[in-house]
């Protein structure tokens, strides 16, 4: 098995306590200990993203071969202070996390008294707004700089600072009101205005829940979207062999554990999909953001391939598993073959054609 450059980098922030470095070491494998010995700074680690569905295609491939998956980059960061708790140099933790592609809000409910669900989405609400006030202070500098420049008028590059302190005063606005999606409404052109800022709001930000046993029945989960793991109970769990781990699941009314598949979850809630591509020396899954077209998949591939490109051959994922073979399904009538501008669906086995060589 080989690795690809990360597909995304993603930071795992919360309060003193909330179990951050637990859960990396859980994502990671690696040893907590040496998480210890890192207080204070980032320390990261990438995973590969073995979905059931890549590991099907290369036994299918042909098991030899080399299989290549996406991979995400963990960061286990320093803790950020909040209201009631250990109050911390928030700007300057939020800088060594600043450039990273999405963030997981690590939310401690273990040890919570009272309403947990309310603690809980007190502490989510608050993280929120420290990183979104983070990018409103930046927004308020920057607009209040352009308008100093915009009031000069003789500047030869008066209509871009015009432009760009238009689309900033639209972010900000919006940010400030906690409207965050906004940034999905820019168009390409100003999107051109904002290249050098790392904007948190603009970001993906999971909520997981970090709870006690005595929480499985009912998790305090403050958003639909939020993910629940009682993280200390199945590193536990996870460390015992398959036979005692089956019981001890059975006691607690577990069906099946969260951490072994969190990872595979991560990257779809980042925005991500996989395509495949089958060669005769391996079997590749390349990650791509959801949306994004045969043009954009080519890319990933090789830009020269993107350069050249003709068309692109698809088997969807189903029709593949159905006759086993991504050319029997082909042969059977199975394949499209599309242009440049087809969206591609998650685990689409896929041959570009192209005039590159």
């Amino acid at each position: 098995m080989a690795e690809k450059g990360p597909a995304a980098r993603i930071a795992l922030i919360g309060i003193q306590g909330a179990g951050k470095s637990s859960l990396f070491s859980a994502l990671t494998g690696m040893e907590y200990a040496r998480l210890l010995a890192n207080v204070g700074k980032v320390t990261s680690a990438a995973v590969r993203v073995i979905d059931p569905r890549i590991t099907w295609a290369h036994e299918k491939n042909g098991p030899q071969k080399k299989l290549v998956s996406p991979t995400l980059e963990f960061m286990d960061t320093p803790p950020i202070g909040l209201e009631g708790a250990a109050k911390q140099d928030n700007p300057g933790v939020f800088a060594m996390f600043r450039d990273a592609d999405g963030f997981i809000a690590v939310l401690k409910a273990y040890d919570l008294e009272g309403d947990k669900t309310k603690g809980v989405k007190q502490q989510w609400d608050a993280i929120q707004s420290e990183l979104y006030l983070t990018d409103v202070d930046i927004m308020q500098k920057k607009v209040e700089k352009l308008r100093a420049e915009a009031k000069k008028g003789a500047l030869p590059n008066i209509e871009e600072i015009r432009k760009e302190l238009a689309v900033l005063e639209r972010l900000l606005e919006a940010v400030a009101g906690g409207n965050t999606k906004v940034f999905a409404e820019l168009k390409e052109d100003d999107e051109k205005k904002l290249r050098g800022f790392q904007f948190f709001s603009r970001k993906p930000l999971i909520p997981i829940v970090n709870m006690s046993e005595n929480d499985l029945a009912k998790p305090p989960i403050p958003t639909a979207e939020a993910i629940a793991v009682a993280a200390k109970l199945e590193q536990e769990l996870l460390a015992m062999e398959e036979a005692d781990r089956a019981s001890f699941m059975k006691d607690y009314g577990l069906e099946k554990l969260v951490t072994p598949s969190l990872v595979v979850d991560l990257f779809s809630k980042l925005g991500f999909q996989t395509f495949l591509t089958l060669g005769d020396k391996d079997t590749t899954g390349w990650a791509l953001r959801k949306g994004a077209s045969a043009f954009d998949a080519a890319g990933k591939i090789h830009t020269d391939i993107q350069k050249g490109f003709i068309n692109c051959e698809v088997v969807p994922f189903d029709d593949f598993k159905q006759f086993g073979d991504a050319h029997k399904a082909a042969a059977s009538g199975r394949q499209k073959v599309v242009g440049k501008d087809h969206k591609l669906a998650d685990f689409d086995v896929i041959n570009i054609k192209t005039s590159a060589r």
